[in-house]
């Protein structure tokens, strides 16, 4: 009986979405497209080129503990030409003599000894700006993959919602092909109603295929696919994520240890206060190398060997010194000082607040969670109730066609508890979703923190 084949259909509503894929459609899983939008979105890649900055900064700070200052200068051109010496001076002194190449190149190092931990500090920042800059890219990924997440959980539910519409409305048309005025059996009412059922749910068919489209286009754009060509999900149907999740408090010391902005926060610190170590350095001298090799060459003058006469134009020499730098700018290093430290106490005060806001956020999150969760268990017993209700007007129906008024009832009682079970596994994967970015790990039990 046509009638028993929709019940058998509806009853067993669990959403077979089969993807209108051809062969060369592609397919995208939500940690690919997680990957692409770390690989197109603009907030990552801001992140991801300060990074690079901060590991610049850091290869200059090593740069300055070995040959800090190491330069090579060389010129040349044209002198006049100088014969004899100053027993013997040319006599042509007044006149123009001809003019001869003339080359020069002089190398100059300073080697840093012992500067009372002023490189070494600089040093340490200059990593800890590494680990700050770090935290935020993670950062910056967390909040992408949220964002991603959420999209793709809304295209996975309208494709649900669309296909429950569609197949809803095409069993409809052939229920009420089965239902006529002639049958004195049904109530006259009967086609009255389920018409207006079918005119409502065209209505809401057309509704979410265009939230549909809405939702794939923004989750291409999310993730730098093109907005028009076609795709598919990896997933075929929207179902609930398995998730381990534990207490608020442990929650929180998960996210003491995987937390984005509060590893910047402590790397910051560490930052800040390498940095004090530094300005308090200066006050100490900075003990060097420092040295150097000349040459000059003039062929065309005579290369003056007495040690009392200076010659700029031929000279070979060299040599390496020991010396000390010391600053006596009290003022300016105390004022470099209180600076330092005065960043430092900010970030502190930071990491002092910062704990009771994540505590908050956390239970906050944790809340939603626990909320959802109830909701998708309400959602769940609910459908059963309904499709156990469905079954018994079937029964009623085909002992008493004069039922049919509580069969089309049951019937949209059953498209009411399908939608809303689906909405509800819907709210309970974006707020684990959420909760996973506000701990900065994940809880799925097919994945590891």
């Amino acid at each position: 009986m046509l009638l028993r084949r929709f019940l058998r259909i509806t009853c067993l509503l669990a959403p077979l979405v089969v993807t209108r894929a051809g062969a060369d459609t592609p397919v995208f899983s939500l940690s690919q497209l997680v990957d692409r939008a770390w690989e197109q979105n603009t907030d990552v890649a801001v992140a991801r080129s300060r990074v690079d900055g901060a590991k610049a900064q850091l290869q200059e700070a090593r740069a300055a503990c070995i040959l800090p200052r190491l330069r090579l200068e060389s010129f040349g051109g044209l002198v006049p030409d100088a014969k004899g010496d100053i027993f013997n001076p040319p006599t042509d002194t007044l006149g123009v003599r001809p003019l001869g190449p003339f080359v020069r190149a002089e190398l100059q190092f300073i080697q840093p000894l012992y500067t009372f931990g002023q490189l070494s500090n600089l040093r340490a920042a200059a990593s800890a700006g590494v680990d700050v800059e770090r935290a935020g890219l993670a950062g910056s990924r967390q909040d992408v993959a949220r964002q991603v997440k959420e999209l793709y959980y809304g295209v996975l539910l309208a494709q649900d919602l669309s296909a429950l519409a569609e197949r809803l409305q095409h069993e409809l048309e052939k229920w009420e092909s089965e239902i006529g005025f002639d049958d004195p059996d049904i109530p006259l009412s009967a086609p009255y109603k389920l018409r207006l059922a079918l005119i409502e749910l065209s209505d809401r068919e057309r509704e979410i295929t265009d939230r549909l489209g809405l939702a794939r286009s923004a989750l291409a754009w999310k993730v730098g696919l093109d907005e028009q060509a076609p795709f598919s999900l990896a997933e075929g149907w929207l179902t609930p994520v398995q998730a381990d999740v534990p207490s608020a408090e442990i929650l929180f010391e998960t996210a003491i240890l995987h937390r984005a902005d509060w590893q910047q926060l402590r790397a910051g610190i560490a930052a800040r206060s390498a940095q004090e170590a530094a300005a308090r350095s200066a006050y100490f001298p900075q003990v060097f190398l420092a040295g150097g090799v000349r040459f000059a060459s003039a062929p065309g003058r005579t290369d003056q060997h007495s040690p009392f006469v200076k010659d700029d134009y031929n000279l070979f020499n060299g040599a390496v010194v020991l010396g000390l730098r010391q600053s006596f700018e009290w003022g300016m290093l105390d004022a470099e000082v209180d600076r330092a430290r005065a960043r430092r106490r900010q970030l502190e005060a930071q990491q002092h607040s910062g704990q009771q806001g994540i505590r908050l956020e956390i239970e906050s999150a944790h809340g939603a969670y626990r909320r959802a969760e109830a909701e998708l268990t309400g959602a769940l017993e609910s459908r059963n109730l309904v499709r156990e209700w469905v079954q018994l007007a079937r029964d009623e129906f085909e002992l008493d066609p004069s039922q049919v008024k509580e069969l089309i009832s049951a019937f949209e009682a059953l498209a009411g508890s399908e939608e809303t079970y689906y909405r509800a596994i819907y709210r309970h994967n974006v707020a684990l979703a959420e909760l996973e970015r506000v701990i900065g790990a994940s809880l799925r039990r097919d994945e590891t923190p």
